[in-house]
């Protein structure tokens, strides 16, 4: 499987947003998605960390996965997260994805710390063999148990040609040793907020996949450094500096991001509250005071997608 067009931007990854009941919220979901298209992101992403598919069983990531397909409605490139703990179950759910309007998607390690690196090059490769979309590995240090070296993402990539993407959420020199180690091969998507956006796009990164709560913003940055100009490239870092404190703090841990980002994206939104599915942590009034003054240009979206 060869020539496929290659991929590139911010690509958000949408939130889970659920119903007083604890149902997804289907109105909230589709104005999700409205939200980041208006704001001119370059694709959009689900089933991560960031959309709590460890909370969903398999017919909500399914009923999810349908839903926001048919709102994008193939305006933007449509990326699906799979998760499944088998290479069967991840070759069905890659079918399941490309039938509800897919580009591409990003397998996930098996669940459990108990594979080596041929075990996840074995794992990967199968699925890759039995997909038929442009196939991306989620390689992801920091927040999960078991991840492949440059050399094995490499192997991955000579010996499955569908896999063309690389979700790398290490840091900033781990991924620019991949981008070197593939001659470009590989586009790499960068992870952790865009914690180290300026500098992996440096390193020729193909784009980031956050959280979408600074969604207007960090396609203003990218747009910027693309570019190319030294006065394009100072606006850039600049507002790069003035989100770093929001993305720092948002990256410190997974349930502070699933609390106060979802929460700063509601509120951006302009929706009313939040129900979260246990587990889940409680907001901190001094923390939500924070958020809610980080600043005049975190405005609500309504310009970009009136609701």
């Amino acid at each position: 499987m060869t020539g496929y067009r290659r991929f590139a931007g911010i690509y958000p990854i949408l939130y889970a947003f659920f119903d007083r009941s604890g149902a997804l919220d289907r109105q909230a979901m589709n104005r999700q998605v409205e939200v980041c298209i208006a704001a001119g992101a370059h694709g959009i992403t689900v089933l991560g960390i960031v959309t709590e598919v460890a909370k969903l069983d398999v017919n909500e990531r399914q009923a999810l996965m349908e839903m926001v397909g048919g709102t994008i409605a193939r305006r933007v490139p449509y990326v699906v997260t799979i998760a499944e703990p088998s290479v069967t179950g991840q070759i069905a759910f890659a079918k399941s994805a490309k039938a509800a309007g897919a580009d591409w998607v990003v397998l996930q390690p098996p669940p459990g710390d108990g594979y080596g690196e041929a075990d996840l090059i074995r794992f990967f490769g199968a699925v890759a063999d039995r997909v038929d979309l442009p196939v991306a590995i989620q390689n992801n240090p920091i927040n999960l148990p078991t991840w492949l070296s440059v050399d094995g993402l490499v192997s991955l990539h000579r010996n499955h040609p569908n896999i063309t993407l690389v979700k790398g959420e290490g840091p900033a020199s781990l991924v620019a040793r991949l981008i070197q180690a593939t001659d470009g091969a590989l586009d790499v998507f960068c992870g952790h907020g865009g914690l180290e956006l300026i500098m992996n796009l440096d390193s020729g990164a193909a784009g980031l996949i956050p959280a979408p709560e600074l969604i207007d913003i960090q396609v203003r940055i990218y747009e910027l450094y693309r570019k190319g100009t030294a006065a394009d490239r100072a606006e850039a870092e600049r507002l790069h500096r003035e989100v770093l404190p929001l993305i720092v703090f948002m990256s410190r841990s997974v349930p502070d991001m699933l609390c106060y980002g979802k929460r700063l994206m509601a509120r951006r939104m302009g929706l009313n509250a939040v129900n979260d599915r246990p587990p889940a942590a409680n907001p901190d009034p001094f923390v939500t005071n924070w958020l809610n003054a980080a600043g005049p240009m975190l405005k609500r979206f309504d310009a970009l997608a009136p609701a």
